[in-house]
């Protein structure tokens, strides 16, 4: 959004070789999509009267809808309304796209925030709000009505960007408005559940939840926030988007035992400092993952989709890396950190059990190839390690370089021929199991 340098250096000489490389996907699964995925941009997915709606970026008019009825194949049916309106056209004459709305789902009543801008890069935007009392699966089009503007912010007057809604009823029945991309960082403000708009119109709650520290143009945007177990967990974007494969999004998560924060990351430190939890990173032809949702389906199960670019297909111009969804199952440690597990996509291992070869991945960089004996050690090719297992839990044990006879320990959950976890310094660790002559 702000500069290409740092992504432009992720990928060095994309525009002279174009073509994916014979050893992407080197990590089973990353690739995956489902049918008719092609194209969506910033997702949010509901589930209502046995099918899912995803609601996503329009690229040019007034909302992008989706149907499935079992997450692998996906029908486009077109956009959520057939005319901007009067007052969006009115505040930006020359508005082309509807960014990232966020649907929520109370009663028989979804209400859909979304967001336009003056122009990309800059922060004079808007989120307003439309709504459908009575949504109706066979006719997702109909009834749709629009109220207006919720809250907006002014190019050279307010220090946020109000883009990327994300809209939490919480525990209490309270709605709670996250947004902001770039500029100050993240806010939230709460709403008036009747009225759908600010419940403190002068903005005097207006609070700040999270910002990139370590980057000057404070490189972060579209939450994503959910309620388990106590915590509020708030799921954001670090990095740059709508880049193809110079992106650099990677989705980094913190929580709450309150919706408005403060949100803290493994460590204790606020994210409002830039404290962070590593989620998800590319991984190719998986690049930049990023503007998460997160739900639980109706069977129980924690999902999160999010848009990547397929480093595998051509965008535009020389942009190589089409975006597309992805829908990624999520699991949850011991101490009720999320955790990456395998996309719904994916094929899964034919085989379980720890004996055999296994394709090991940390922090989402170098893959290795790992083999587990039934003695409990494994090894790499150049080291050898000991594992142990006991239920779901596995324990690996490297060697350290710095200390004789000592080791580091990874304490990951084994399910289904694939595991993940994250070590002492909080990187991501995952494996799968090969299926034999992969």
């Amino acid at each position: 959004m702000l500069t290409l340098m740092c992504a432009i250096a992720t990928v060095s000489g994309i525009a002279q070789d174009l073509a994916p490389r014979a050893d992407w996907e080197a990590f089973p699964g990353d690739g995956a999509k489902a049918v008719g995925v092609e194209g969506v941009h910033d997702p949010t997915i509901l589930e209502v009267g046995g099918r899912y709606f995803c609601f996503h970026t329009s690229g040019n008019g007034f909302g992008s809808l989706r149907t499935s009825k079992d997450l692998k194949t996906w029908t486009d049916l077109g956009h959520v309304l057939a005319e901007t309106p009067d007052w969006l056209k009115e505040r930006i004459p020359n508005h082309r796209s509807l960014w990232a709305p966020d649907v929520i789902h109370f009663g028989k009543r979804l209400r859909m925030y979304y967001c336009a801008s003056e122009r990309f890069g800059g922060n004079g935007s808007v989120i307003g709000f439309c709504e459908n009392d009575r949504f109706d699966p066979d006719g997702p089009h109909e009834g749709w009505v629009d109220h207006g503007l919720v809250i907006e912010s002014v190019q050279g007057k307010d220090v946020f960007n109000a883009i990327d809604p994300e809209v939490l009823v919480d525990q209490e029945g309270r709605h709670w408005l996250f947004f902001g991309s770039y500029f100050a960082g993240l806010h939230v403000t709460e709403l008036d559940p009747a009225t759908g708009k600010l419940k403190h119109p002068d903005r005097s709650d207006l609070t700040c939840v999270a910002r990139n520290t370590a980057d000057r143009g404070n490189a972060l945007e579209a939450p994503a926030v959910c309620y388990r177990d106590g915590y509020y967990y708030l799921f954001v974007s670090y990095g740059l988007a709508a880049q193809g494969v110079r992106s650099t999004y990677r989705i980094m998560v913190g929580r709450s035992k309150k919706p408005n924060g403060p949100f803290l990351d493994r460590e204790g430190r606020s994210m409002v400092d830039g404290g962070n939890t590593n989620v998800l990173r590319g991984s190719p032809p998986m690049f930049a993952p990023g503007h998460s949702d997160v739900l639980r389906l109706s069977d129980g199960r924690w999902v999160m989709p999010y848009h990547f670019y397929d480093g595998r297909e051509h965008w535009h111009g020389d942009v190589w890396g089409r975006p597309a969804l992805q829908i990624r199952e999520l699991w949850w440690d011991a101490e009720g950190w999320p955790l990456p597990a395998l996309p719904l996509e994916a094929t899964r291992p034919k085989e379980t059990g720890m004996e055999g070869v296994w394709t090991h991945q940390a922090d989402f960089g170098r893959v290795l190839t790992a083999t587990f004996k039934k003695d409990g050690t494994f090894t790499d090719g150049s080291v050898t390690g000991h594992w142990d297992l006991k239920g779901e839990a596995l324990t690996l044990k490297w060697p350290r370089t710095d200390e004789p006879n000592a080791f580091w320990e990874d304490r990951l959950i084994v399910r289904d021929g694939y595991y993940v976890g994250r070590n002492r310094a909080g990187m991501v660790i995952r494996g799968i199991k090969r299926t034999e002559g992969r």
